[in-house]
Formats: C-alpha cells, structure tokens, sequence
C-alpha cells in the first residue's frame, strides 16, 4: 500500500449519550437481539407454502415461454 493510500488514524470522542446519562448498556441490547433472531430461527418459514410460491413460480414461468415462444 503506498504512502498516499493508508488510512487515516482514527480519532477517539467521547460517547455523548454517556455524558448526559442516558447511554444505554450495549450487553443488554445485545442479549435481546440475539433472543429476538434465535426465536425467529426457530420458527423458520412454514414449508407449504413456502413450496406453493416455488411452484406458481415455475408454472407461470412455463406459461410465459409458451404463450411467447411454443404457441405459434
């Protein structure tokens, strides 16, 4: 990497919201998003009609070629 390439040094401030006392614990927001996603993993998309939409896909995409390409 060339001199005119490398990054700048970061400079560090201060958290405001820490100042005025009202910062939120990063640790608990943290916890609660991990919950949040693993519960949504867990529930996962319901397969029928997940396999309904990959099908109506496929079939309209066939009637598409047909009524342009195979229909003449």
């Amino acid at each position: 990497m060339s001199h005119d390439q490398r990054p700048a040094r970061m400079r560090v401030v201060a958290d405001a919201a820490a100042s005025r006392g009202n910062a939120v614990d990063t640790k608990v927001a943290k916890d609660a998003k991990q919950g949040e996603s693993q519960a949504a993993a867990q529930a996962g998309l319901p397969i029928v009609p997940a396999m309904i939409f990959v099908i109506a896909c496929i079939a309209g995409g066939a009637g598409v070629t047909y009524l342009l390409a195979g229909a003449h």
